[in-house]
């Protein structure tokens, strides 16, 4: 009897000093999110994974998440903390070779760029004496794009440059004549791909369309000098006139002085959804400070200035840009239309 007390203890003993410890090295977490941007308020999965890869139960482990502020997580229970971080607790056992698999659905209410994935890990011995703890980083990245603003309120500001050359184009937006064929550079819609020519030659063609004139514009947002107010408003802006573009399937090109982390602030002229979309993601990642004055944001634009286009230029703030203005006209060889963010768009 006493041998068999004495054999049940040292079994405990071994189990209770094999269960926490190395437990961290055969710990891994990992995080994963189901969308790389997003609109605001859309919501998207986030997914946490806890994997025992030991051959022992892990009976005592406790896990806080730490979320942005801004984050709105659907039915789940957050402590407010750490700077307004929002943090998300939670105590589970995992047996051996197992995981723990927990997914949230969330949204984020602004733009901006979020980054997602730290935890802190706590582990304790099977009698719960002692405990172990970890910060665990596993960042991922969420962008966020601007909303749109009214296209309404801004159209009378940039809409003249359509020209009457262009209304005939969009009363009839499918041309009635095919003078040839190309090939598919990803930056045509997809209904111009002509099938039949592109299995005779075993690659995309597209059809080129006997339009009187090829429309393309190139859209400028100058930050500088600008508050949050009219910055944020730019981004907004612009947005709604690149898909008022994109929807009547003119070619655009994209300038910012905004400061963008790995993110682009000329991105040349293309149309189709990954071309709206990679201008969106730099909007999301602006910041509100610029990188270039006006100036050298136009001396920019002039240096790719190959092509008759029309400009629209969206101002942060408009303060001494007539005194340029016009040189600037002068120069592209056409008219500037300027569309004011600290008047909401409307002129």
């Amino acid at each position: 009897m006493i041998l068999s007390l004495l054999l049940v203890c040292l079994i405990i003993g071994f189990l209770e000093a094999q269960s926490i410890k190395n437990c961290f090295e055969k710990l891994d977490y990992d995080l994963r999110i189901d969308k790389k941007c997003v609109n605001c308020d859309e919501v998207f999965s986030v997914t946490s994974v806890l994997e025992n890869r030991r051959t022992l139960p892990l009976l005592s482990l406790h896990i806080s998440e730490y979320y942005p502020k801004e984050m709105l997580i659907e039915e789940a229970e957050t402590n407010q903390s750490y700077g307004g971080e929002h943090i998300l607790e939670q105590s589970l056992y995992i047996m051996p070779k197992q995981r723990a698999v927990r997914t949230l659905q969330a949204s984020l209410n602004r733009r901006g760029i979020y980054r997602i994935g730290r935890a802190r890990i706590t582990a304790g011995d099977l009698l719960g004496f002692k405990e172990e703890m970890r910060t665990i980083e596993r960042r991922q990245e969420i962008v966020v794009y601007p909303r749109s603003a009214d296209i309404q309120k801004i159209e009378p500001s940039f809409g003249g440059y359509l020209g009457s050359v262009s209304v005939k184009r969009f009363i009839m937006p499918d041309p009635i004549q095919t003078i040839g064929f190309r090939e598919y550079t990803g930056r045509e819609p997809q209904k111009d791909i002509s099938w039949n020519q592109s299995l005779k030659r075993n690659t995309l063609m597209v059809r080129q369309y006997d339009y009187t004139a090829e429309q393309k514009a190139s859209v400028i947002v100058d930050v500088s000098d600008g508050d949050e107010k009219s910055v944020e408003r730019c981004y907004e802006i612009c947005r709604s006139i690149i898909e008022y573009l994109e929807d009547k399937h003119i070619i655009f090109g994209f300038y910012t002085n905004a400061m963008i982390p790995f993110g682009k602030t000329h991105i040349p002229d293309g149309t189709g959804r990954f071309h709206l979309e990679t201008i969106l993601e730099s909007l999301g990642r602006a910041s509100l400070g610029s990188s270039l004055s006006r100036e050298r944001l136009f001396m920019k634009v002039l240096s790719y200035a190959t092509e008759v286009r029309s400009y629209i230029l969206i101002c942060a703030n408009t303060k001494d840009l007539q005194k340029n203005l016009a040189m600037y006209e002068r120069k592209l060889q056409t008219k500037v239309y300027v569309v004011d963010a600290l008047e909401e768009g409307e002129q």
